[in-house]
């Protein structure tokens, strides 16, 4: 397993082991502990998977990380074609709009309430019984099944800040930003 790799040094091996028509798989773990694949078929991307999610979703989540150890497994035997996986150049565009230099920056999720907005609008910026409840109820609401399961994950653990917790909830689900922005104010309207 690599050292820890920054965005910017992941898509860069991901776009040389396209240009080495490399056979196999590179999967990483984040930060976050949330494990990724890349596969690939003589340079081609036939694999993309972030947790439970695959193809674009995974891809979304993927463009996202910010530091993964890396691992390299060549295969000699194609990797099997994953059905929603985009073309090998609309992925490595995709990654490489998303790098952060100079010229391009992620897209975060800026607009979210802050603590301090939530503690005027009366609610407090500490995770009592009751705002448990609020953003499970908000998580089940805006992604379903999935955020029950990432709430019971999450919502177990003493915290002190809501915002911090709503962020790991919508991270870890993949959700989008128009999404996680209706998450995000369904609780600061609660």
């Amino acid at each position: 397993m690599s050292d820890w790799l920054v965005y910017d040094d992941i898509v860069d091996l991901v776009r040389s082991r396209h240009h080495d028509g490399y056979s196999g798989l590179l999967t990483g773990v984040t930060e976050r502990q949330h494990s990724f694949q890349v596969g690939f078929d003589n340079g081609n991307i036939v694999l993309l998977s972030y947790r439970i999610r695959k193809g674009l979703a995974a891809l979304q989540l993927i463009s996202q990380i910010e530091r993964a150890k890396i691992s390299e497994y060549p295969v000699a035997a194609p990797v099997e074609l994953s059905g929603d996986v985009p073309d090998t150049s609309t992925i490595l565009s995709s990654l490489t709009s998303n790098t952060r230099d100079d010229t391009t920056s992620i897209t975060e999720i800026s607009d979210v309430p802050s603590p301090q907005s939530m503690s005027n609008s009366g609610q407090s910026s500490t995770v009592d019984a009751k705002m448990k409840a609020i953003i499970e109820a908000a998580a089940i609401h805006h992604f379903g099944p999935i955020g029950a399961m990432v709430c019971a994950e999450h919502l177990h653990e003493s915290r002190a800040d809501v915002r911090q917790l709503m962020l790991e909830i919508v991270n870890e689900i993949g959700a989008s930003e128009a999404d996680s922005r209706a998450f995000f104010e369904s609780i600061s309207n609660a």
